[in-house]
């Protein structure tokens, strides 16, 4: 296989960013019911998946043909899952738990039980109420979708060549059209009932990242270009047209692959690169622990009934809270601890040898 290398690409950085910031606003307007804000920002998902095959391949793929390095594939993706798994799980959990014990019952035995599954990833916690496979943090279930599509990468990586991925895109890519059809839309997997949806979604835009990455990308695109590319990625999120299956298939099959495609070639001056990387940092602790954050701004927002001008500004202040959130999460857990586990696996990966003792 051709090695299609392994950099960094600014660009994507900030393509991630814009994608957890719209999954965010996407949350608050639906917990306020209000319809015109970043309406199709669950596409996000699709495009995440999307940008992890394509990245995923680049760092790893060359090291992954050496059936040696699997456990420490996923060891390192481990790593760079967990930290914020555990804390979005756990801070879920809190703001569940004070919900509860304003006037519910509270079942020690159901919370543990949906309290271990969210640490292990395992869509089976159930709580009355909720129809999310993760009801104390539900975006978590991207993430399940996520790790088994590395699992699989990983174990059937000798078979996925140019060919098999192609054919893999095309099938997942009808499977997409037809649920879209049939449901009216891909917003789907996030609840019981809806795992042939998830496995869809993961299973086209994944590989079809990992496609991508074999094939290669242009050269280096121009600035203006770039630019471009953002605003049709803000775009597509926040577009101001219903929900159709049609808008949903033409984003992820041909929106979304033609933005990262350009994006991987784009130069981004160096004055610009560490913003670009801060925001790509931010992007996946905001996206793992805003959601209990939005829970508890609702109770409030609902409580107090406020009127459009106090709930505009409420809904400034929760967002500045989320980001305000993802940044320490950021620099107190998810980079200490990861760099912590990084070391681990470096020892493991080289572990020290005795010295030798005796004469020489």
């Amino acid at each position: 296989m051709k090695s299609p290398g392994s950099r960094h690409y600014p660009i994507l950085d900030v393509y991630r960013a814009i994608a957890s910031l719209a999954v965010l606003i996407y949350h608050i307007a639906g917990s306020l019911q209000i319809a015109s804000m970043a309406i199709h920002a669950y596409l996000a998902v699709d495009f995440f998946f999307l940008l992890s095959g394509f990245v995923i391949d680049r760092a790893y793929g060359m090291r992954l043909e050496d059936p040696s390095f699997k456990f420490e594939f996923l060891l390192r993706r481990f790593v760079r899952l967990w930290p914020m798994i555990i804390l979005g799980t756990l801070v879920g959990a809190a703001v569940s738990i004070g919900g509860l014990l304003r006037g519910h019952a509270l079942d020690l035995t159901q919370m543990a039980l949906v309290l271990s599954c969210g640490l292990l990833l395992l869509p089976f916690g159930r709580m009355p109420l909720t129809a999310s496979v993760f009801p104390f943090d539900g975006p978590l279930w991207s993430l399940f979708y996520e790790v088994v599509a590395n699992v699989v990468y990983c174990f059937a990586f000798r078979w996925l060549r140019i060919p098999v991925l192609s054919i893999l895109a095309v099938l997942f890519a009808v499977g997409l059209v037809v649920v879209s059809l049939e449901q009216g839309d891909l917003e789907l997997g996030a609840r019981t009932g809806e795992v042939y949806a998830g496995l869809l979604r993961v299973g086209f835009s994944f590989f079809a990242g990992v496609l991508m990455s074999r094939i290669g990308t242009v050269s280096i695109v121009s600035g203006p270009t770039a630019v471009a590319s953002v605003v049709v990625l803000v775009g597509v999120f926040i577009a101001p047209l219903p929900q159709h299956p049609m808008y949903d298939v033409a984003c992820i099959l041909v929106v979304f692959p033609v933005l990262i495609w350009g994006g991987a070639g784009t130069a981004v001056p160096p004055g610009w690169r560490q913003a670009c990387r801060f925001a790509g940092e931010l992007s996946y602790p905001l996206y793992a622990v805003h959601y209990p954050i939005t829970r508890i701004f609702f109770y409030f927002q609902e409580t107090l009934a406020l009127g459009k001008m106090a709930l505009a500004l409420s809904i400034v202040l929760e967002v500045i809270t989320c980001l305000g959130a993802a940044y320490v999460a950021t620099k107190f857990v998810d980079q200490p601890v990861r760099d912590r586990l990084g070391l681990w696996v470096e020892r493991i990966r080289w572990p020290r040898v005795a010295p030798l003792t005796g004469s020489t």
